[in-house]
């Protein structure tokens, strides 16, 4: 049984947990796969290629429940699930650690880890896959301390249950079932009897059935498959997405191996810092207490950290939670080791090593307390509503009476864009270039004849210039809000405090160098130069020399005093493989509060003596204002 004073420690840390996490969590829409969360939530039908039946039945559940608009809903669902997250591994850490104080301190640590905290503000299925794999590990410890057939059915049928939010999953297969096989009580082979196989085998046909919702899907197709297998293979290819996982998995290049260790030493130490040697001296103690624990936490971390290693996908970072969990895991017996490291080979009694220990918690609580003061103004996104003002500068000025919309975007927008114009701007009318480029001419004839303007972002204007050429010309929209960095610097009073950063922009985008040197120009008086590198960064005050100018090809962090004023640059990312960052590749936070979101390409902000930004924005990313343009033929 776990006694109730553990219970009282992980319910104290799951609720210091959610008021963290409530308190950034981000408002509303946000962009790529968040946006096609929010976007998707709430339909009752899911295709197979949209996965995740229990991310979506949790996140409809929440939404009846709660009857709020459907972004919030699924941020606010992900920090519930973090926060319980957190809970249960206040109880694995203490199983490992036989300390419910350790298992406080490495909770904790995980729960202020950054990319956790990033991913548990928004939506997104990591919380969730945390959850499940802190209580499918707690279950079989417990079941290994007292191995009974009820134990080891609940243990299947959570890990099956699990499979249903994220595939990946799988990964935690080869160290669960070593494990299983290692302590087994009457030895391996009695896992292999045929009712723990048949039982194994009935979980996981239980779990599987969570995907009977999305293949039902398919015979709601216009080209509904024409047989069950048919069905199956088509349910198969989409579900593990295996057109574009084929080409990332294991596909990292070789001559990239090198900067690929320097990014995971990044990651880890930006998670932990250097409470991370805490997990090499748990993982020692365990081999001393239990070898078998320290097998199945050993294989976990190698399984989920070899595979994110070598996966070349844009946003590697998540992918590496699994493996910092089991590093924070392992902190817990390691800072009991550390209590007992501290006495030496004095020969102390059972009090006075709880002692040490307690001391050696408490210095990792404090620790852990720390770094979520320094890492809060940073991971705030409650003020972030850049995604929603992205969306309304596309839609400035449009209505189905008036004008429709046909849109082309980066892959990132387009379910950010759905929700807009399903939630937010629902009298917007708008369709996919792709779906009608074919009858292009028809469509635009039709609109114009009956008094509505034919409206393209830039990217469906030039595809529909590469179809159709000169017999659908085109004009700019002069409806639509542009700027350009140069014209946020220009006529800045003087004395006005600055950041300019500069990161190379994904491929899509390019910047303009002309408009961005006169931007310096205009904020330094002609007194200083954007330095060179894949980071890059400049701030001051208007009119004067900068008190800060660097350029690395690596992330750094740098704080500066402006005119009274401190200020964090920080660069949180690691540009050669991180094409994808939710939370931003770098923050600048000015007197603790988070007073801008750094992006790939140009970011700025002018801001105030609190901190507050009085003009901020992009270019070359994301968030930069698109041009909008008219079909006039």
């Amino acid at each position: 049984m776990i006694s109730r004073r553990l219970l009282v420690v992980a319910t104290a840390v799951a609720v210091s947990a959610f008021a963290l996490y409530h308190a950034t969590l981000l408002p509303g829409l946000d962009f790529g796969d968040t946006g096609f969360f929010q976007t998707t939530v709430g339909v009752l039908s899911i295709t197979p290629r949209n996965g995740y039946p229990l991310y979506f039945a949790i996140g409809n559940l929440f939404l009846w429940l709660t009857r709020m608009e459907a972004a919030h809903v699924m941020n606010l669902a992900s920090a519930v699930e973090g926060a319980i997250a957190c809970g249960v591994i206040v109880l694995a850490a203490a199983e490992l650690s036989e300390s419910p104080l350790a298992g406080f301190a490495a909770a904790l640590l995980f729960a202020v880890s950054y990319t956790f905290w990033s991913q548990a503000v928004i939506a997104e299925v990591y919380s969730l896959h945390i959850l499940f794999v802190a209580l499918t590990l707690l279950l079989l410890l417990r079941w290994s301390a007292h191995p009974t057939l009820a134990r080891l059915a609940l243990f299947l049928a959570v890990y099956a249950l699990g499979f249903g939010n994220h595939l990946s999953m799988v990964l935690l297969l080869p160290g669960y079932a070593l494990f299983l096989l290692l302590a087994a009580p009457g030895g391996w082979r009695s896992m292999l009897r045929p009712r723990i196989v048949m039982l194994a085998l009935a979980m996981a046909l239980a779990g599987s059935l969570q995907y009977v919702w999305n293949l039902r899907a398919l015979w709601q197709w216009p080209n509904d498959p024409p047989g069950l297998v048919a069905a199956l293979q088509t349910f198969w290819f989409d579900v593990t997405k295996s057109d574009w996982r084929d080409t990332l998995v294991m596909h990292v290049p070789g001559s990239m191996l090198r900067h690929r260790v320097e990014m995971y030493g990044f990651d880890l130490f930006q998670q932990f810092g250097w409470a991370m040697v805490l997990a090499p001296l748990g993982f020692a103690r365990l081999v001393a207490v239990n070898w078998r624990r320290a097998v199945l936490m050993l294989t976990l971390y190698l399984a989920n950290v070899i595979f994110a290693f070598t996966y070349n996908v844009g946003d590697t970072h998540v992918f590496y939670l699994p493996s910092h969990l089991v590093v924070a895991l392992l902190m817990a017996p390691g800072v009991v080791a550390l209590g007992h490291v501290a006495l030496g080979r004095v020969a102390a009694s059972p009090r006075v090593r709880r002692s040490a220990v307690g001391a050696a918690c408490a210095v990792a609580i404090v620790y852990a307390a720390a770094r979520a003061y320094r890492d809060y103004p940073a991971l705030d996104r409650s003020g972030d509503h850049r995604p929603g003002e992205a969306m309304a500068r596309m839609a400035a000025g449009l209505d189905d009476q008036h004008a429709i919309l046909l849109a082309d975007l980066n892959w990132q927008l387009i379910d950010g864009f759905a929700y807009f114009a399903k939630v937010t701007r629902p009298d917007i009318a708008f369709a996919w270039l792709s779906d009608v480029l074919v009858y292009a001419p028809a469509l635009v004839r039709d609109n114009l004849a009956i008094g509505r303007d034919v409206v393209l972002t830039s990217r469906a204007r030039a595809t529909l210039a590469r179809a159709y050429g000169p017999l659908l010309p085109t004009v700019s929209d002069p409806r639509v809000d542009q700027y350009s960095i140069s014209d946020l610097a220009r006529d800045l009073p003087p004395g006005t405090r600055y950041v300019l950063c500069v990161l190379t922009p994904i491929a899509e985008y390019t910047i303009d160098r002309d408009d961005l040197a006169s931007a310096v120009r205009a904020l330094t008086a002609a007194t200083a130069v954007l330095p060179e590198g894949d980071y890059a960064a400049l701030a001051g005050v208007t009119g004067q020399p900068p008190v800060l100018v660097v350029g690395s090809g690596a992330p750094f962090r740098d704080t500066v005093s402006i005119e009274g004023v401190r200020v964090d640059v920080r660069m949180e990312s690691w540009l050669e493989f991180d094409t994808i960052r939710r939370m931003g590749f770098g923050q600048i936070v000015a007197a603790r509060r988070h007073t801008l979101i750094v992006e790939r390409g140009v970011s700025f902000v002018a801001f105030d003596g609190n901190g507050r930004p009085l003009r901020a924005g992009y270019a070359a990313n994301l968030f930069a204002p698109q041009p909008r343009y008219l079909v006039r033929p």
